[in-house]
């Protein structure tokens, strides 16, 4: 027994002993990465169970004192949680992979990146997956409709090489310019000059806060674009390919049959003086009516003359790869689209090259370049030729060709209008070819001075020329035949061969450098400051041209012209330099501070008005890392984070010299009954003139919720825009001088945006749904008072008002007879309205309609805006919906192609078939007059018309090749079909809602629906 309690005292001993040794603390050092071996600072590494812990700097090495017997816990945002064993190791390599957790995207911002979770401002990242690269878009701009909440685009024209789309970020601030400031892999630059292949993504800037570091042109919001770069590794060969049709969404439906449009001329012409002649005899109108020859007798629906389909197709070649210090990525593009209408198309060729090389482990040098080319061809003015499309009949043939040649053909009847015009004429006679050339080389370095310190140098160019001829054949606009009797219907002037060219040039010089300085300060202070100035300057010039005459038909060139040679030419030069600072601070994740400072100095002011500072501050904080909060915050919220911000920007997008008073040479004077050359003042002088300013007020909330298959994002903001630059009317003593700006307006922006996104998998089934909505409310401040400026038809600027509402007549139905007209105040300045006219409200109750009884008609700047995604897949198959819409909006919608009042020789849109006659008086729609009565065309609610509308702006179907049925040498293949502006929901009766404003008619190119199908292999 004595032995045997000996024996367990002894063992007893030695582990006490061995447990002691094991338990003795030492110094332990590791180094922790990511995935891809890139080091990663700022990550919490502590023993389990203890209170002892360190943070990794930014080499990502950490040391700290622990036993054999410890276990570690790596913890670090957007990474999964770790625990390593300590045993006998010294050296620790730690990788850590990324969590399944949008926390830890990167989200580009003003120079540099930051991580989602770390955002302190608004900033929206646009996702550019598979199926948003393989979208047969011609413009880039148009590619983020519905992606990002609080941004409108409303694409302008559906022509080739005319598809740049407009973009307003959180609403109209501003009179002027209100584009948002664009920048390609940090160079201020043009998106339709970006592949959209080549876009690795897009944030975009929303409030002060976000857009502040860059200062003077960041008051409309801003768009960062970045390309993609090469990975280290095996080289990588892409190839993105498609074919596809394309047609109008949406084309005018005009009265098309000639003895219906005889018939209605008829009621016209008699609609005010019921003894008027009749236009047309009835034997024409029987003679159409029983007639078998179609081009003698035409009815001729001239949508179908001016637009038929149109097709485009595209190929993208691009390698990428890399070594250990040298990353490289190139591309090649080319695009062919052919329009709609006739002599309308676009080829655009783009190459890409983008390589980053380390020459040591401090120095990295890199260059970024682009080159784009792009020749478009249209009629010698599309927005003339669809303007004169409406000044036609149905009663004209376009065209013949025959023995004698080719005639565009005039009027077929002596009854009708003899001055018609031949839309088709100025399509195949008239031409306008464009060439644009851009050069775009970017190159940087990099110098790791210290640890947590670097500097970084930039400097591009940026080369843009546009080479522009305008020419028409001998003859172009020859005389119009009546093809019934053969001879010449319209005898025109015979307008000699003229070409017409311009050449314009315009090169952008930027340099910036920024000194980046990141320290840790024990595991719970994190510090980032970043200073930095940068210098631009942009350099135009401008050459025309013309000449008249040439020897044949093909010889487009000016030296070779014979008569009426004329030149002219102008430069200019703008130039902004510019210092900034931002500092960000957070304590443990949980307090995130912002602040920045931007100065800038534009040659578009006067010196001592040139210069002006731009702060801003914002600040987070992240609920769940609050010990007393953690607790009470259900499980099942992953993130949750509240942010606020303030900041102040200023806007400078005038034309050049505006504070200056602007002559006109080449002015010829009479002195003394010589004439003599001299010049003649234009725009009256403001030297005063200064920055507008923008000041902005944000408060957000950011929510991950259910292990962050869905996310949230909420915000409310205010943006003022003060001293805004306008033109505001002169006395008729200063004659035709054009007035000077002021800084006098001031408009506010307000609202909401909501982004909400649900995100899983059920089996092999994957699928997926994000949704934005927003809501902002314009109004114009400040302006001139009690004044009204009209900007664009009905529509006006107004203190109180949206910008652009519209202003008129409140309509109250229709008068049905004589007694219903003598009941209602008068409307006219002589004489009664008749049956048929549209009723007015009398506002002030005076009995009189008038000037003094308009009233606001409703706005056209949209309220709502909305997207909507939706995707799903399964075993290979992917498939994705896009749409987009804006609601709360009106349009002021009457032109030549939509009207009750008519021209003789005009279009008659085929819904006038409704119109008011004492057989059919149950209608909205008034009676029928000649042009010169304006009773019902006068600005009224009658052609105010909701512009709402949801539309599918895209559906793609793909499907994704399994691996094992296709050479190993392949990586993928993708095959796809993709419909582009499917279908659009909206009462709005002009081609587009998406098209058109309060600053463009309705007589625009129409916008397309393209179907395509190709595929995507990666080799």
């Amino acid at each position: 027994m004595k032995r045997l309690l000996g024996a367990s005292l002894c063992i007893w001993g030695i582990c006490v002993v061995q447990t002691a040794i094991a338990q003795e603390k030492r110094a332990v050092k590791g180094t922790v990465r990511d995935a891809q071996g890139a080091a990663i600072p700022g990550v919490t590494v502590g023993v389990k169970h203890t209170a002892t812990g360190a943070v990794t700097g930014p080499d990502g090495v950490f040391r700290l004192n622990a036993s054999e017997q410890d276990t570690l816990v790596i913890s670090f945002i957007g990474y999964d949680k770790k625990e390593v064993a300590v045993k006998q190791q010294t050296d620790l390599k730690i990788k850590l992979d990324a969590s399944a957790t949008s926390l830890n995207e990167t989200v580009v911002v003003g120079y540099g990146v930051q991580k989602k979770v770390n955002l302190s401002g608004a900033v929206t990242s646009v996702n550019f997956d598979k199926t948003m690269q393989s979208r047969p878009v011609t413009d880039l701009s148009t590619a983020l409709s519905g992606m990002a909440p609080g941004v409108s685009i409303s694409q302008a024209s559906g022509q080739p090489g005319r598809e740049n789309a407009a973009i307003r970020i959180r609403g109209v601030g501003t009179l002027n310019d209100a584009n948002p400031f664009i920048l390609v892999d940090g160079i201020e630059s043009n998106m339709s000059d970006v592949n959209m292949a080549d876009v690795e993504s897009i944030s975009v800037l929303k409030d002060a806060a976000a857009a502040a570091i860059y200062g003077s042109r960041a008051a409309n919001g801003v768009v960062l674009i970045t390309t993609k770069k090469g990975k280290k590794g095996k080289t990588s060969v892409s190839y993105n390919g498609y074919y596809g049709v394309q047609k109008a969404t949406k084309l005018f439906d005009m009265v098309s049959d000639y003895p219906t449009y005889m018939q209605l001329m008829n009621r016209i012409a008699v609609s005010d003086n019921p003894g008027s002649t009749l236009p047309f005899k009835q034997a024409t109108i029987d003679s159409w009516k029983n007639a078998t020859d179609r081009t003698l007798f035409p009815n001729t629906d001239w949508m179908d003359v001016l637009f038929g389909q149109g097709q485009l197709t595209g190929h993208t070649v691009s390698v990428s790869g890399g070594s250990e210090k040298t990353s490289y990525y190139m591309s090649l593009d080319y695009l062919h689209n052919e329009g709609i209408m006739k002599n309308t198309s676009q080829d655009r060729y783009m190459m890409r090259v983008n390589a980053d090389h380390e020459i040591s482990k401090k120095i990295k040098i890199g260059a970024n370049i682009a080159l784009t080319w792009k020749d478009r061809k249209e009629p010698q003015d599309v927005g003339t030729v669809l303007t004169n499309a409406a000044s036609t009949t149905p009663g004209m043939t376009p065209k013949i060709t025959d023995a004698n040649g080719t005639r565009y053909g005039g009027r077929n009847t002596d009854d009708e209008n003899g001055q018609l015009d031949n839309p088709l004429q100025y399509i195949e006679t008239w031409f306008r070819p464009n060439r644009q050339q851009r050069t775009f080389a970017k190159v940087y370095g990099e110098w790791a001075i210290v640890e947590g310190l670097k500097l970084q140098v930039n400097g591009a160019a940026d080369y843009f020329n546009t080479s522009q001829k305008n020419y028409a054949y001998a003859g172009a606009i020859q005389n119009r035949w009546n093809f019934q009797k053969n001879i010449v219907a319209q005898q025109l002037d015979q307008q000699p061969a003229t070409l017409a060219q311009l050449d314009s040039t315009n090169l952008h010089l930027t340099y910036f450098a920024t000194l980046n300085y990141n320290k840790n300060f024990g595991a719970d202070h994190h510090f980032n400051a970043l200073a930095g100035m940068s210098s631009e300057s942009i350099k135009g010039t401008l050459f025309t041209g013309s000449i008249q005459n040439f020897p044949t038909n093909d010889t487009w060139e000016l030296g070779a012209g014979l008569e009426q040679p004329k030149v002219g030419g102008t430069s200019n030069l703008y130039r902004i330099i510019s210092y900034f600072g931002r500092i960000n601070y957070d304590y443990k994740n949980k307090y995130l501070l912002e602040a920045n400072l931007r100065r800038d100095g534009s040659s578009k002011f006067r010196s001592g008005l040139q210069y002006g500072t731009y702060p801003s501050f914002s600040a987070a904080w992240r609920l769940l890392e609050e010990p007393f909060l953690k607790d009470a915050i259900p499980g099942w919220v992953n993130n949750l984070k509240v942010r606020a911000s303030w900041g102040k920007l200023g806007n400078d997008r005038i034309p050049l010299f505006s504070y200056m008073s602007l002559y006109s040479a080449g002015q010829n004077y009479s002195y003394g009954g010589t004439i003599s050359a001299g010049v003649t003042p234009l725009t009256m002088a403001n030297p005063n003139i200064t920055w507008e300013k923008t000041t902005t007020s944000n408060l957000g909330v950011d929510a991950n919720l259910f292990n962050d298959h869905f996310n949230l994002t909420f915000d409310v903001f205010k943006r003022r825009t003060s001293d805004i630059l306008v033109k505001l009317g002169l006395s008729s003593l200063y004659g035709g001088l054009t007035p000077p700006y002021q800084n006098v307006g001031v408009v506010d922006n307000k609202g909401w945006e909501l982004t909400m996104g649900y995100n899983n998998k059920a089996g092999a089934v994957s699928y997926g749904i994000s949704g934005n909505v927003s809501n902002i409310k314009n109004e114009v401040v400040k302006y001139q008072g009690n004044a009204f400026s009209t900007i664009a038809g009905a529509a006006v600027i107004k203190e109180g008002w949206s910008i652009g509402s519209l202003y008129g007549l409140q309509t109250a139905g229709i008068f049905q007879n004589d007694d219903d007209v003598k009941a209602w105040a008068a409307q006219r300045t002589a004489g009664l309205n008749k049956p048929g006219d549209l009723r007015f409200v009398d506002v002030t109750g005076d009995k009189v309609v008038n000037g003094s009884d308009r009233v606001n008609m409703g706005n056209t700047i949209p309220k709502w805006y909305f997207g909507l995604n939706l995707n799903a897949g399964y075993k290979g198959f992917d498939l994705a919906l896009l749409f987009q819409g804006v609601g709360g909006v009106n349009r002021y919608y009457q032109d030549n192609w939509y009207t009750t009042g008519i021209r003789s020789g005009r279009e008659i849109n085929a819904e006038m078939l409704n119109a008011w006659t004492p057989e059919n008086p149950n209608t909205n729609i008034p009676r029928l007059t000649a042009a010169s009565n304006t009773d019902n065309t006068q600005a009224n609610t009658f052609w105010v018309q909701n512009a709402s509308f949801v539309r599918l702006k895209n559906i793609q179907l793909s499907y994704t090749i399994p691996k094992k049925m296709f050479n190993s040498t392949l990586q993928s293949i993708r095959v796809y079909v993709n419909a582009q502006n499917a279908f659009t929901w909206t009462k709005f009766k002009g081609l587009d809602p998406e098209v058109s404003d309060y600053s463009q008619s309705g007589i625009q190119y129409p916008n397309v629906r393209v179907i395509s199908g190709g595929v995507n292999v990666i080799f």
